[in-house]
């Protein structure tokens, strides 16, 4: 996916953001279904893609060797025979009655990083093209969701690039990150677990920074200064051990010109927590 590939589409406020979220609208589908499985994809990919790719990594068809690639806990990268490219598939299962009424009001935590996924790149939010979600029964008769999107290749999760990094280059990505989670947080962009959740591209012109795993996210949530700390702890925890400058030019970032008063706040939150 290009970066520049929602430039036609007109930009949104953070306010834009959060009535087309909450209403359901600005992502729009196809829908059918499949072997009592409901489908649905974005209006560049073919329904039966999604049902072969949840069909793959369910296991229920026979898929080349080598085309399932598990990531971590129900996700996995799928490349299927024949197609260029490669996607990223995610599983979540019904926990517990909620999930139901959620599903019933399509705000799921697929509904919502189905919608996160259209229209966070109109406020120039890199995060992966979506290409579709499922809902079928287990063999328990309990149901699961699955969320498909664009597999990006060559990108490394932040924390991973951070270890890796010179002490130039380490500081160079800290003043980075530092700047995106302010552009985020005033967009209205709050995620619980952030730091782990961000891929890095390298091009020549410049660096990426993508944000994943979107059904946690609620458009507008206030950014309260235990919500900015608690950011900077996660931070600080991944970014160990950090040096009292880093600490002090990654607040400075965040905060932009007015970073004033509370810079120390940020300071002391991420040396604690790269202890």
């Amino acid at each position: 996916m290009s970066e520049d590939s929602h430039a036609g589409e007109r930009p949104l406020s953070p306010l834009g953001l959060a009535v087309r979220f909450y209403l359901g609208l600005g992502a729009p589908a196809k829908r059918g279904s499949f072997a009592r499985c409901l489908l649905r994809a974005a209006p560049a990919y073919p329904l039966e893609l999604v049902q072969a790719l949840v069909s793959r990594y369910r296991g229920a068809s026979d898929a080349p060797e080598g085309a399932v690639q598990v990531i971590n806990f129900r996700c996995a990268r799928i490349r299927p025979a024949g197609c260029d490219g490669a996607f990223f598939v995610k599983e979540f299962p019904r926990h517990h009655a909620l999930h139901d009424v959620e599903r019933w009001l399509r705000c799921s935590r697929v509904d919502r990083a189905w919608r996160a996924g259209h229209l966070l790149p109109r406020l120039g939010v890199l995060t992966p093209r979506p290409v579709g979600t499922a809902q079928a029964r287990l063999e328990t008769r309990a149901v699961a969701e699955y969320l498909i999107t664009e597999w990006l290749e060559g990108a490394v999760p932040f924390p991973q690039l951070l270890k890796g990094a010179g002490a130039e280059r380490r500081a160079v990505l800290l003043q980075e990150f530092g700047r995106e989670i302010g552009r985020w947080h005033s967009c209205g962009i709050y995620l619980r677990d952030l730091v782990k959740n961000v891929l890095v591209t390298e091009a020549e012109e410049r660096r990426g920074y993508w944000l994943t795993d979107l059904d946690g996210l609620h458009p507008l949530r206030r950014v309260t200064r235990r919500r900015v700390l608690q950011q900077m702890r996660q931070l600080g925890h991944w970014a160990k051990p950090l040096r009292r400058e880093e600490a002090k030019m990654t607040a400075e970032t965040y905060l932009g010109e007015a970073h004033g008063g509370g810079a120390e706040e940020i300071v002391q939150a991420l040396l604690l927590a790269s202890r």
